[in-house]
């Protein structure tokens, strides 16, 4: 990551003195003493880097060359082509979820994706799907297998929270889904891997969780697809024609969206890449009445080329305060990007609105409340959730998805980082459950059948107290 700041600063704060002329037409202004704003900076790191090192790539060669001269190999599926029905990890992609980067369909020294994005880099073999922080890495986000299949080879052991490109081993499984196809999926969380060589596995099966061992930058899913042994990218646009491996592509987002944000009195450490990760700062949405300084952290997806912010505060009796617009310091554009500002002042109790905007666009509305006690400053459960799920009338045997839906920014009154317990049951019996950081669980291949009642239950729970249960239920025809 880079820490970028204004043309007259480097890693230094850009301070805005409170100018009553710029205060918003939304509310009268006051005597109040000034409030002042400011960027600490942006960290970019536009390329979550991996990599399956040489050794590694033969030690699966090996194991694979071995398994089939053992005679183990899985035939051509009896439907053909072969495709993929969703993707092999739990969350949303786009949201929780971003698929960083593709296969790098140049051969050459250039970088070319299927879409003609540039979403990829040089010699890059998989598909790249990162979480937001080492905090949802550490509650689990499930891997699944992308289709029927049995395990040619798997490690585990590995350290999993690696920020940097070390030629480390990373803890894996490599599947045969039949027909001389072998899906990699790497990097996986340490102690998350429990199937072993010869198993079988059926579509949908959790075969690990999602981590950041081996040559890796955070936390990830690298999912890397082989064909006679022979990488193939499984998705097909402008820049890779032909059929597409998924029975449902996955999109590529670019939309410029906020990812996850928060309130603190702790700094960010917009120059730390490794602090960014594992986001360790306390989240907060009460402080004590008096001078402070409040921080904002907010991770940005898509970041245009030369984006502004502006914050606007607004506090219990209606007044507001504003900064003028002001660059962020991203002469380019940004796949990924966290920002950390701050506004300093007196404050007084009540409830209080800090409105992030980049762009003229609002990306973060968060409230925040200014008490008078330590007694006032307690938790607050997480905030409603609705499930449903997918397919909503579900064919025999066929996995099922329970999606999750809330937002991204304030799931939490508090701000915590959430996790979700899912509680999957066919007919009131209990066939599987799982707690994870993730706005997704699949239940696999073959758990129900025609005549079921397959129900979903979803409890949102920060780190001490439990939400409201979501139900999602649907009859199998």
């Amino acid at each position: 990551m880079a820490c970028l700041k204004s043309a007259t600063s480097t890693c230094a704060f850009l301070l805005l003195a409170f100018d009553p002329s710029l205060a918003s037409a939304a509310g009268p202004t006051t005597d109040r003493p000034a409030f002042t704003f400011g960027l600490a900076g942006v960290a970019a790191d536009t390329e979550l880097r991996d990599e399956i090192p040489d050794a590694e790539r033969q030690r699966v060669g090996d194991a694979i060359a071995a398994y089939r001269a053992a005679g183990l190999e899985l035939p051509a599926r009896a439907q053909a082509p072969l495709k993929y029905p969703f993707y092999p990890q739990a969350g949303v992609l786009g949201e929780d979820l971003f698929l960083n980067n593709l296969v790098d369909l140049d051969p050459t020294g250039g970088v070319l994706d299927w879409d003609c994005s540039g979403y990829t880099y040089d010699g890059h073999l998989g598909h790249d799907t990162d979480l937001r922080s080492f905090r949802e890495q550490a509650i689990g986000v499930p891997v699944f297998a992308v289709l029927d299949g049995r395990v040619v080879a798997s490690h585990d052991g590995e350290p999993d929270t690696n920020t940097e490109l070390q030629d480390v081993r990373a803890n894996y499984v490599v599947l045969d889904h039949g027909g001389g196809t072998f899906v990699y999926y790497w990097h996986l969380k340490r102690g998350s891997v429990v199937l072993r060589p010869g198993q079988s596995v059926t579509t949908g099966t959790q075969i690990g969780q999602t981590g950041s061992s081996g040559f890796s930058s955070g936390p990830h899913l690298h999912f890397e697809s082989h064909q006679n042994n022979v990488p193939f990218e499984p998705s097909t646009g402008p820049c890779h024609t032909g059929p597409s491996t998924w029975k449902m592509q996955p999109t590529l987002s670019r939309t410029f969206y906020a990812r996850d944000g928060y309130l603190t009195e702790a700094e960010v450490p917009i120059d730390d890449p490794r602090a960014l990760w594992f986001d360790a700062l306390p989240r907060a949405s009460k402080f004590l009445a008096g001078q402070k300084k409040i921080w904002m952290r907010i991770d940005l997806q898509n970041l245009p080329a030369e984006s502004s912010w502006q914050l606007r505060l607004f506090a219990p009796d209606g007044t507001s305060t504003s900064s003028p617009a002001i660059s962020w310091g991203n002469p380019t554009f940004f796949r990924r990007a966290t920002g950390g500002l701050f506004w300093e002042g007196n404050f007084t109790p009540g409830p209080w609105r800090i409105i992030l905007s980049t762009n003229g666009r609002t990306v973060f509305e968060a409230p925040f409340d200014i008490v008078g006690s330590e007694a006032e400053l307690g938790n607050r459960p997480p905030r409603r959730v609705t499930a449903r799920l997918i397919p909503s009338q579900p064919e025999t045997g066929q996995i099922l998805t329970c999606r999750v839906s809330t937002s991204l920014l304030t799931e939490d009154p508090d701000y915590d980082v959430v996790k979700y317990k899912y509680t999957w049951k066919v007919n009131n019996r209990t066939v599987r459950t799982a707690t994870s950081a993730a706005l997704t669980d699949v239940l696999a291949k073959g758990k129900s059948k025609t005549g079921d009642r397959v129900t979903c239950r979803v409890t949102p729970y920060d780190d001490r107290l439990p939400g409201r249960t979501a139900v999602a239920t649907s009859a199998v025809p």
